[in-house]
């Protein structure tokens, strides 16, 4: 699958999903990539794809709950590539507790970094897609946004509500040319779910239960979601909007 002449940005980008999508669309021919996280230092497999791929990657350090970030990194797009055709709206934040546990502070960092992000993304990134005729956009969902799971919080509010924001966000924009999908996964092996299992103060009970979850009996790899992504940013996928898709392991088939 070929992203030639796309740019896209992915949020999220030093670990997980991220830092998978961010590969997968390098080594899919993509012209450039935006590789945002808040980290300072820079991932090992993303210095070797600096130097894999001269020029292409660019990476913007921030948070993605503030609104500077969204600025920052559309501002890298147009400035390196003249374009932005895809925003991988990925970066999240998760705490494992029951809603009622929350803080008031919690509450507002799983909010502000899941479902305000994308809000601060539409500000910027969306009037450049409607200028420039298209683009897409890809958000991570869940399937904690579809089906009610313990201890998942704010988080789980938190997909539900982007998978609704997939939805208007799609008839909002469709006569723009601009598409909005969400693929929302199963749990996947990242290390926000290693530090949910390490929260939950019985780690190998953790890791069983999420595997027997799954009708299919394991849990996805960040490589093949990120295959996933290639496709749906891909020209071959282009029918899809307003879609949230289940990559879930047939989990909500249950």
């Amino acid at each position: 699958m070929s992203l030639a002449n796309k740019v896209a940005v992915v949020t999220g980008a030093s670990s997980g999903i991220g830092l998978a999508v961010t590969r997968a669309y390098l080594d899919s021919g993509a012209a450039g990539v935006i590789a945002v996280f808040r980290r300072a230092e820079m991932p090992e497999e993303l210095e070797r794809a600096s130097r894999l791929y001269p020029g292409k990657l660019h990476v913007v350090r921030g948070d993605v709950a503030h609104e500077q970030t969204a600025i920052d990194y559309t501002h890298v797009a147009l400035q390196n590539f003249g374009r932005l055709d895809i925003l991988v709206s990925n970066a999240a934040v998760s705490i494992v507790k029951a809603i009622h546990l929350h803080s008031p502070e919690e509450w507002d960092s799983v909010m502000n970094s899941n479902v305000k992000s994308l809000y601060w993304s539409a500000r910027h990134v969306i009037p450049v897609m409607m200028k420039q005729g298209g683009g897409l956009v890809l958000i991570s969902g869940s399937i904690s946004g579809e089906a009610g799971i313990p201890t998942q919080g704010a988080y789980a509010p938190s997909k539900g509500a982007l998978h609704q924001m997939t939805r208007q966000m799609a008839i909002e924009y469709a006569p723009y040319g601009i598409r909005v999908n969400t693929v929302a996964c199963g749990t996947v092996d990242t290390p926000i779910v290693h530090q949910s299992a390490k929260a939950s103060g019985d780690p190998e009970g953790y890791w069983k239960m999420l595997r027997g979850a799954h009708p299919i009996g394991r849990i996805a790899s960040a490589e093949e979601v990120a295959g996933f992504y290639t496709y749906m940013a891909s020209d071959r996928a282009t029918f899809f909007t307003g879609s949230v898709i289940m990559m879930d392991g047939g989990y909500t088939a249950q």
